[in-house]
């Protein structure tokens, strides 16, 4: 494998090619995206990899045109949300760390692997807050989920960018975290059959390219990288 040099994109191989192209895109084309690329898509999402393997994330793939219509009003009127072949409501659930779902899942993760569960210990560590983020209350508990849900949207997005299918992620829309436009946040969970712990974090649109925008610059590495201790040049 070639040494990867800073600021030498021809050194790039792997994934650093896709990584340094990709760009958000809002214009898309009318061409309908296959279910097997959108399953593959979402497949990788649910492959990411999550803090203490709790998961803690659905994914609803949105493609009826009156419910893409209402994302785009959620999302403050931005008209590619509508425009979008699909957009994947990214929804964080509040109920992962709750000590009935924490030891099954760790009983089940135990099982899998084949080693024995210990009960005991297990709930002494949903007992500290360094393991269990309920304890620190709901920001706390949102922070923990957005960290989370943002490791499947990375690889949701690369998946994207391999199968040719352009995506922009949407933050700027309607929900817990925002305040505004309560009202139709609420009625859009109910519309899409959301349980009451599970909240609306982000939106993700998919849809073939109209467009082929220049990815933005980005810090120089010695800025945002350091060795042993900040700002030492990693070299």
């Amino acid at each position: 494998m070639a040494k990867f040099k800073r600021g030498d994109d021809r050194a790039m191989n792997g994934l650093l090619p896709e990584i340094a192209g990709w760009t958000s895109i809002r214009r898309y084309d009318t061409r309908p995206i296959p279910n097997d690329v959108i399953k593959r898509i979402l497949e990788a999402a649910r492959r990411a990899p999550s803090w203490a393997n709790v998961q803690p994330w659905h994914f609803i793939v949105v493609r009826e045109e009156a419910m893409k219509s209402q994302l785009r009003q959620l999302a403050v009127g931005q008209p590619f949300v509508e425009t979008a072949d699909s957009v994947v409501v990214c929804c964080g659930d509040m109920s992962a760390w709750s000590e009935e779902r924490r030891l099954k899942q760790m009983r089940s993760l135990s099982q899998a692997l084949g080693r024995s569960f210990n009960e005991e210990k297990a709930k002494e560590s949903l007992n500290d807050p360094a393991y269990n983020p309920l304890l620190r209350g709901k920001d706390v508990l949102v922070a923990r989920l957005y960290e989370q849900l943002s490791l499947a949207i990375a690889f949701m997005i690369l998946q994207a960018k391999r199968e040719g299918v352009g995506s922009c992620i949407v933050g700027a829309f309607a929900n817990e975290i925002t305040a505004v436009n309560m009202d139709l946040y609420k009625k859009t969970c109910s519309d899409l059959g959301l349980p009451q712990d599970m909240m609306i974090l982000t939106l993700v649109t998919l849809g073939y390219p109209l467009e082929d925008p220049q990815p933005r610059p980005r810090k120089p590495f010695d800025e945002v990288v350091s060795l042993e201790r900040y700002r030492n040049p990693f070299s």
